[in-house]
């Protein structure tokens, strides 16, 4: 009530103002004094007829100035009319048109005045925001954000599109391209960056999210509707798989569900996230039945329960070592395809417990790959390693007499068996990612092996179309190799995940450099030398082949195992050494040993 009194007397003292400036301005004769009386009376009552003294003004808008000038306007002419019809002394037109101007601009101001505060108010504790991307999703998120003034505040685009740039969108600027962003930030005092294109790839987003980091602002990322539960803007904080992202731009959906559509899928190690994600895959592509394998309860139990919906699926709790298990499962199941995905792979704890981690890689795979053959199955693909090249590990090494088996198996055998190698996938099991966040969790330091390691990654969804892509179109002896991009430098990567933990990489959280461990390289390698064939898809390769007699490979190997299970050590390098030449463990710079190598037939190396 105080309110509106208050506001009943300073429209009163306005119109009266406006009045006499409009007398004098136009240089009316007669007293006005008992005329503005009446005048402002008659504005008053319309005003309040109109609903002005009943408006919460914090909230005033365009539908309220419109009310303003429909009071003025009406109020005006009421009055026009009574001077004209009633009054012996006529106004000149001017003192209406005069009138009308000062009193909606003194009412708007006093209407609007709360409301223009108020925003000012909410803009200061406000963010600043730039969205890269003036496209639709940019489109999108601007009219989120102008939804919530008073937590952002847009200053405008940037695009890369020269034809945008210059231009306004819900009238913000675009300004352009990316590459000036330094400067955009610090004229424009931008407080955040928004990157809102959808097909942006992982080494723009890191690029930016760098340049960010350097210019001290934060940045996010809008997702693509294709990876949302709903249609709806999602602004979200840039995680590692945004930095990594790539999407396999050739890959032949139709290819892969004529290979797996309508098949019986036998898959090893079907609970780790390389198996899970061909579970995932093969049901996507219309597969008949899946049968999981694994000797983790807790990762079999886990798979199971995320397809409980689909019935076609047994699961066998066993290891792929146990040749009679494994029969009894091929026999009951006849499977058309074999997806091994089941190893050993995290490289330091394979080196301190090498005769398991042989076994379980070579003996797991000759099993799988030879029931595979006596049951008919048609096409064994393995999943191998970047670690397989030149290993300098156990693990690598045994991965690479694995691809050695199945390659020479193929020559003689009606099964297709097929290699697919790659390095690192984002969030395996024993994958740096998780223990660096777990590190920068506990306030740091993130340990890093050695300032310049680099590693391939890949995420892993896209690894696995990419396995079912080459999968598709083998023929049988191919070790194809999937195109994993740029290496990644380790220590790049702890520097990105603190920056995206909300903190200041070295500042806030240590990264700390504690030495190579045993069996690490600096870097990785997909290809053994530059031999390599090209596929019809782009990120798919083909290394050439290495044919060995297979008599002395089964016998070799199985020599290999007998060493393990008396855990010779010498014996078991030894024998590691004639299978892969080219093994270069820290181990032989101790052998006594001579090592003979092995009878290769045709040395094209992959």
């Amino acid at each position: 009530m105080k309110n509106r009194i208050l506001l009943y007397g300073t429209d009163l003292v306005l119109l009266a103002i406006s009045f006499l400036l409009s007398t004098y301005w136009m240089h009316v004769e007669k007293d006005a004094i008992a005329i503005m009386i009446l005048f402002l009376t008659m504005k008053i009552f319309f005003f309040a007829y109109y609903g002005l003294y009943s408006t919460i003004l914090r909230f005033a808008g365009l539908s309220l100035a419109v009310v303003i000038i429909r009071a003025s306007i009406f109020s005006t002419f009421i009055y026009f009319s009574f001077n004209r019809l009633f009054s012996d002394y006529k106004f000149p037109l001017g003192f209406f048109a005069m009138d009308f101007l000062l009193t909606t601009f003194f009412i708007g101001l006093v209407r609007f005045a709360p409301r223009y505060f108020s925003e000012v108010r909410r803009l200061e504790g406000s963010k600043r925001v730039m969205i890269y991307g003036a496209g639709d999703l940019g489109e999108d998120v601007v009219r989120k954000l102008l939804r919530n003034p008073e937590e952002y505040q847009m200053i405008g685009f940037i695009d890369d599109d020269l034809n945008k740039i210059g231009k306004r969108l819900h009238n913000i600027p675009i300004f352009g391209p990316i590459d000036d962003l330094s400067l955009i930030i610090s004229k424009q005092k931008i407080s955040e960056l928004i990157i809102a294109i959808s097909t942006l790839e992982g080494d723009k987003i890191r690029f930016i999210t760098r340049l960010c980091r350097k210019e001290g602002i934060s940045c996010r990322i809008v997702p693509s509707f294709p990876n949302m539960l709903v249609k709806e803007v999602n602004i979200k904080n840039i995680d590692i798989v945004d930095l990594l992202r790539r999407e396999p731009k050739d890959l032949d959906a139709h290819q892969i569900r004529s290979f797996i559509e309508g098949k019986v899928i036998l898959i090893t190690g079907a609970g780790g996230s390389i198996g899970s994600e061909i579970s995932r895959q093969c049901i996507r592509f219309g597969a008949k039945k899946l049968i999981f394998v694994d000797h983790s309860e807790y990762n079999l139990y886990s798979i199971k329960e995320e397809f409980h919906n689909y019935k076609n699926i047994r699961c066998v709790l066993l290891s792929v070592t146990q040749l009679e298990l494994m029969q009894t499962c091929f026999e009951a199941e006849m499977p058309d395809v074999v997806f091994h995905a089941a190893a050993y792979k995290h490289v330091p704890l394979v080196e301190e417990s090498p005769y398991e981690g042989v076994i379980n890689n070579i003996l797991g795979t000759m099993t799988v790959a030879n029931l595979s053959e006596k049951y008919g199955v048609k096409k064994f693909v393995l999943i191998s390693t970047d670690k397989a090249v030149r290993p300098t590990n156990i693990m690598g090494a045994s991965k690479r007499v694995a691809e050695l088996y199945i390659q020479n198996l193929n020559v003689q055998s009606n099964t297709e068996y097929i290699s697919v190698r790659f390095g690192n996938v984002l969030g395996s099991s024993g994958s740096v990612i998780p223990k660096f966040i777990d590190q920068i969790n506990k306030g740091g330091p993130v340990t890093v092996t050695h300032p310049d390691v680099t590693r391939y990654f890949m995420l892993t969804n896209e690894a696995v179309q990419l396995v079912m892509q080459a999968a598709s179109i083998g023929n049988g002896g191919e070790i194809f190799i999937l195109n994993m991009g740029r290496p990644v430098k380790i220590s790049e990567m702890a520097e990105d995940l603190i920056f995206l933990a909300g903190r200041q990489p070295y500042k806030e959280i240590d990264i700390q450099y504690i030495g190579l461990r045993p069996g690490e390289k600096l870097y990785e390698e997909l290809l053994h030398d530059e031999a390599e064939k090209k596929t019809q898809y782009e990120n798919i390769t083909i290394g050439k082949s290495t044919h060995v007699n297979l008599v002395w490979l089964r016998s070799t190997i199985l020599s290999l195992l007998d060493s393990c299970y008396k855990r010779s050590e010498e014996e078991m390098f030894n024998k590691l050494k004639i299978l892969v030449p080219e093994f270069m463990h820290a181990h032989f710079q101790v052998l006594p040993s001579e090592v003979v190598p092995a009878p290769f037939l045709k040395n094209s190396v992959a």
